[in-house]
């Protein structure tokens, strides 16, 4: 036998209410279906909740454990409801995807303030390149994204933010022969790039086939900071996003490689779950806006 939701309601209500006929009462039920539902529950776990002395009654040591878990589940059930009649993230679980250029500038200051305007609100965050945050898109396992040149479906509403714009970096001490460098001046290099999964992959890769060149040497990391510290401790030439890197710039702990042609920019764009639009996601949208144009992110 499993153990239902009303069972556990009518057990939590003669709890919080201290009798069976309190609890029937109060869930507009005749009391034999508030014993009825007590004992299904009581025999489903194999259990005795109660002791029962003539009206009175007593909660069992098995009684008080379940109490706990009972208001938990009670909760995540009209947590559910509440979130999907009204088809708002901002209602229960919010399902956040980022890529990692804006999560390492601005990712806590949205989560201060969401605390700060939704205190109820739960997040959970998904940090990733294009490929994934995409596929999570299309498959609605993402409420509202930050992603750069997302391929997603007709059901998910991109709205365009800014370019992210990309350059090569290496340690500050790298020699540097010509004043403007080519692609087949970073052919022979250790280059550091983003995974294939990356749409970034694809863009300097196309930047290289375009001047039909090959390079010789190219290592992969899906880390931004891992890659940028690599590029700090001189182990390689990398391709990242410009504001992500610019702090060590400034530091003179690395330098940015002037070439030509440059490498493209991506668009980057807010996509969010169009069946979940209204005030609260329009409200969110609007938020991460404010933070980009404050962090001088796109």
């Amino acid at each position: 036998m499993n153990v239902t939701l009303d069972q556990l309601r009518a057990f939590e209500r003669v709890v919080r209410l201290g009798s069976f006929n309190a609890a029937a009462e109060d869930l507009h039920l005749a009391q034999p279906s508030i014993s009825a539902r007590v004992k299904e529950l009581e025999s489903a776990l194999n259990v005795q909740l109660f002791v029962r002395q003539g009206p009175r009654i007593r909660l069992t040591a098995e009684g008080h454990a379940l109490i706990e878990l009972a208001d938990r589940t009670l909760g995540s059930a009209s947590e559910l409801v509440e979130r999907f009649r009204t088809r708002d993230p901002l209602r229960g679980l919010l399902r956040l995807g980022m890529n990692e250029s804006f999560a390492l500038v601005s990712a806590t200051d949205l989560i201060e303030r969401i605390e700060r305007h939704y205190p109820a609100v739960r997040t959970s965050i998904f940090v990733g390149d294009t490929g994934a945050v995409s596929q999570m898109l299309a498959a609605e396992q993402l409420d509202v994204a930050i992603v750069s040149e997302a391929h997603v479906p007709g059901h998910v509403k991109q709205e365009v933010i800014g370019k992210n714009r990309f350059g090569w970096f290496a340690h500050a001490g790298f020699p540097v022969t010509r004043e403007v460098l080519s692609p087949s001046d970073l052919a022979s290099l250790h280059l550091l790039i983003s995974p294939p999964t990356a749409r970034l992959h694809e863009t300097v890769l196309k930047w290289f086939a375009d001047a039909r060149v090959t390079p010789e040497r190219v290592s992969t990391c899906n880390s931004l900071p891992v890659t940028v510290q690599a590029v700090v401790k001189g182990l390689g030439v990398a391709l990242v996003p410009v504001r992500i890197i610019q702090s060590e710039v400034d530091a003179h702990r690395v330098r940015q490689l002037v070439v030509a042609p440059e490498v493209p920019a991506h668009s980057v764009s807010i996509c969010y779950q169009a069946s979940e639009f209204g005030p609260g996601i329009k409200r969110l949208v609007d938020l991460i806006r404010e933070l980009i144009a404050h962090h001088e992110l796109f």
